[in-house]
């Protein structure tokens, strides 16, 4: 399974691909959720917003889990600036 975390704008694109989706601005509260849901995700996106503010503890946590997948993401509003192709992203990812 897999889920997407980041700001409500990310969330809700991702959500219209299938996803589940928490929105999480804080980056430490971020941090607790996907410690308690590599439990039941196999791929977790993270927005890069978030991710850059924890990027120490997501590295130890991609050590300690190497089964699971923590990907970075540019969250909607950073791909306002430059063309993301999130299909693209999740098809890299998950394959298909």
């Amino acid at each position: 399974m897999h889920i997407v975390v980041g700001d409500e704008y990310t969330v809700a694109l991702f959500k219209l691909l299938g996803f589940e989706g928490r929105v999480i601005e804080d980056p430490h509260s971020a941090l607790d959720f996907i410690k308690k849901a590599l439990q039941n995700y196999d791929v977790i996106f993270l927005t890069s917003t978030l991710a850059k503010a924890v990027r120490r503890e997501l590295d130890d946590l991609r050590m300690a889990n190497p089964r699971k997948l923590l990907v970075e993401v540019p969250s909607v509003k950073e791909g306002m600036e430059r063309e993301v192709n999130y299909l693209q992203i999740v098809r890299q990812v998950l394959g298909g």
